[in-house]
């Protein structure tokens, strides 16, 4: 057993190494055009931006009121915003900003995809946004974005979605762990391989729709599926680092760990329903990154099974004076996971540094370090129960 679990270990730091220097490479390779934004053109298509909402009474006007200051033509905007059905007063404050540009709508509750599939049905936009109803859009938005529709086979461009800083200590490692994400779907986008359009403000050819259909009403992460679908398709997926759209992240440990275990179980119900995409045909995305999470999330469950039998087999003395025991056993494995945390922490840093207006405090980037992990086990133990327990969720 004890051979089993040390080749188990050399193979997952050999996948933790090789998945890091695979971005690293990216980045590299990429680095002068990573925040290169694309040449401004004339067009200005009309543009329709569907808002589903469900009581989002304490975020929805601000968010309102960053739509209606985009600097984009009034005569090419069109606002949408759907409530779901909500039991709060999130239809009757949207409702005060309707006008000509801006309709509000009500139905019954049918969860986010339900209710951005009854506003695409309704949107005139030649493009088509999604807007999160707790999020907020910069100025420049929709002109960062549209230069990249220029390719006929670009059907979705997604904005750098962020959080602002807060000083809040979770919001501040939700802030880190959103560069990073957005560092990787930009590096991800240079081989074809972007896998969601995030709920607030990715940007869609309208056509794509009546291409590949509409939202999924019954899947966890729709934003997600419908990217999946754009990549089965063969069509292209873009991502601007220019685009800036910040949203609100959860402000308590107990809504974050429900987010991330429905995120983890949509996204490995959606990973599997399109397992058929791990071919040629469909490039870097089928055969690198489809097979990548499928590859991830074994070595996960792989590593924690090792830690629990590193525990339970391990003497008292190694336990309880783990400093010197370690210090008497630093073995090639010990080494290869040497390498693998200071990887990750340069992996980390050249995500935040890619941004240079975005500054975050290094107690927070040490934070992150040390206990992102403990999440990552919190939510997958999490996902996994809830999974073999066929647990519902809706909004």
């Amino acid at each position: 057993m004890v051979d089993i679990a040390t080749s188990l270990n050399y193979l997952i730091a050999f996948f933790s190494l090789f998945s890091l220097n695979v971005f690293i490479l990216l980045y590299l390779k990429h680095r002068n055009d990573y925040h290169k934004p694309l040449k401004r053109t004339g067009w200005t298509p009309l543009v329709s931006i569907v808002m589903p909402a469900y009581n989002e009474e304490k975020y929805i006007v601000p968010s309102i009121r960053t739509l209606l200051d985009l600097d984009y033509p009034k005569d090419r905007l069109e606002l949408i915003i759907v409530d779901d059905g909500s039991t709060d007063n999130t239809y009757r404050v949207a409702k005060a900003f309707e006008g000509q540009n801006l309709h509000v709508f009500t139905k019954q509750n049918g969860g986010k995809g339900a209710a951005l599939n009854f506003g695409l049905k309704k949107a005139k936009g030649e493009l088509v946004a999604t807007m999160d109803a707790d999020s907020y859009v910069t100025r420049n938005t929709i002109r960062e974005l549209i230069p990249y529709f220029s390719d006929k086979d670009v059907m979705a461009v997604t904005p750098a979605v962020k959080i602002r800083e807060s000083g809040s200590w979770l919001k501040e490692f939700q802030r880190v762990e959103y560069l990073m994400i957005l560092f990787s779907r930009k590096l991800l986008s240079f081989i074809d391989s972007v896998p969601v359009t995030p709920g607030p403000f990715s940007l869609f050819r309208r056509e794509v729709f009546d291409k590949i259909g509409y939202f999924d009403e019954h899947n966890l992460v729709e934003d997600q599926e419908i990217a999946l679908r754009i990549q089965a398709a063969n069509f292209k997926i873009r991502s601007s680092m220019t685009a800036d759209v910040y949203t609100e992240p959860p402000d308590n440990m107990k809504d974050l760990i429900s987010q991330r275990v429905r995120w983890q179980r949509g996204g490995i119900r959606n990973y599997w329903k399109y397992r058929h995409m791990i071919r040629p045909e469909y490039g870097d995305f089928g055969m690198y990154f489809v097979p990548l999470n499928f590859a991830a999330l074994t070595a996960f469950f792989l590593l924690l099974g090792l830690l629990a039998y590193s525990v339970l087999t391990t003497p008292y003395y190694v336990q309880y004076i783990w400093f010197d025991a370690m210090g008497m056993d630093v073995t090639f494995v010990t080494f290869v996971g040497t390498i693998v945390i200071l990887t990750s922490t340069f992996f980390l840093w050249l995500a935040v540094q890619s941004y240079g207006n975005e500054k975050v405090k290094l107690r927070y980037l040490a934070s992150f370090l040390i206990f992102y992990w403990y999440i990552m086990v919190g939510y997958n133990v999490l996902f996994l129960f809830k999974e073999l327990k066929r647990e519902q969720y809706s909004w």
